[in-house]
């Protein structure tokens, strides 16, 4: 036999052995030392906290009238003074839980959400959260929170507002993107916004010039739901408002 040919024999024989090593229930070893295989998740045994995306490619806007929940921190209470124009404008129903010093920390590990969405059985769910995490390192952890606020909302449509940094953060607005994708997640970032005493929350001037970008982008069919949210030439009030307090 032809010495290129026996050389080919011996590396398929090895390769089909190894192959049938890897998918066999046995182990190997050599002395004290076992033969590690590469072992891959069974498609059946991956679990996760996020409700698997769909793709989605909008063609038009859904014009109908939502019922809109608005929850989040204290970025909020700017946010929401505007959102409500936009909600009488337009038609829709908007409904307000402003949670002080909350994070997703907070809203996942409480019953919270899950009582406001059997309260007011939302169409269309809107969050702003992160502001409270810019600075944390416990990013596993934070994961698993969005997780399960996602998982919460089930299939509700939904956008979230990121935080407005003032500081570059240690992670947590990649880490939402990676769960809710950029067709659902409005970022912040590059706005120039006036800020407060407090040199964190925009003032009410500039939280409604931010929310006027939120709204154009809620509307547009970079999103993933897009609705109608045409600019008002009348103030409105949100039909409910809920403050929690700082746990």
């Amino acid at each position: 036999m032809d010495n290129r040919w026996k050389v080919f024999m011996i590396l398929l024989l090895t390769a089909l052995a190894l192959i049938a090593y890897a998918l066999s229930p046995w182990t190997l070893s050599v002395g004290d030392v076992e033969i590690r295989k590469i072992t891959l998740p069974h498609s059946d045994s991956v679990q996760s906290d996020t409700v698997p995306l769909r793709a989605h490619t909008p063609t038009q806007v859904d014009t109908t009238a939502q019922r809109i929940l608005f929850f989040g921190d204290s970025m909020l209470e700017g946010l929401q003074r505007r959102f409500a124009d936009y909600a009488v404008a337009n038609g829709h129903e908007l409904d307000v839980v402003l949670w002080y010093s909350s994070s997703s920390q907070t809203w996942a590990q409480t019953d919270t959400l899950s009582h406001f969405l059997r309260r007011y059985n939302p169409t269309f769910v809107v969050i702003c959260l992160g502001s409270n995490e810019l600075f944390v390192r416990d990013l596993p952890e934070r994961d698993r929170y969005i997780g399960k606020i996602l998982n919460r909302l089930g299939e509700i449509p939904y956008v979230w507002i990121s935080p407005p940094n003032w500081k570059e953060d240690t992670g947590i607005n990649n880490l939402i993107i990676k769960h809710v994708g950029s067709e659902r997640y409005f970022d912040s970032r590059h706005l120039e916004l006036q800020r407060g005493r407090d040199h964190a929350h925009p003032t009410f001037a500039a939280a409604k010039t931010w929310m006027d970008s939120v709204a154009t982008w809620m509307s547009s069919l970079q999103t993933a739901h897009p609705i109608r949210m045409s600019k008002p030439s009348i103030e409105g009030k949100a039909t409910n408002i809920t403050l929690l307090q700082p746990q």
